[in-house]
């Protein structure tokens, strides 16, 4: 059975952080892009600046030439449109964004 959530982009973002683990199956959608695959990693600070960062780590699924990449969710979390989380032991949920907008700026 899959739960499904809505919720905004900084919502999905703590989601993210408290519950995605190295070793769950993610696809992220945004952009025009999906980005099915295993999670490495997940790495959040603050930059220089104050700039905040949630990067996750992902061993694409397929043949592809680079097949790890680097995803920041605060680059990119007004281009998110869903994300679907498999943990390795959990309930599937799929997460689609509801519209975030730029104004919502830290």
């Amino acid at each position: 059975m899959v739960k499904n959530l809505t919720m905004d982009c900084e919502e999905l973002i703590e989601y993210v952080k408290n519950n995605v683990e190295p070793y769950d199956k993610v696809e992220m959608s945004y952009n025009r892009v999906f980005t099915p695959g295993e999670v490495i990693n997940v790495e959040t600070c603050v930059l220089k600046g104050g700039k905040k960062s949630c990067t996750v780590l992902v061993h694409l699924d397929g043949d592809t030439i680079h097949n790890t990449v680097d995803i920041d969710l605060e680059e990119i979390k007004y281009d998110l449109i869903e994300v679907r989380h498999c943990p390795k032991d959990g309930e599937e949920t799929l997460i689609i964004i509801d519209a975030c907008e730029e104004s919502e700026i830290e």
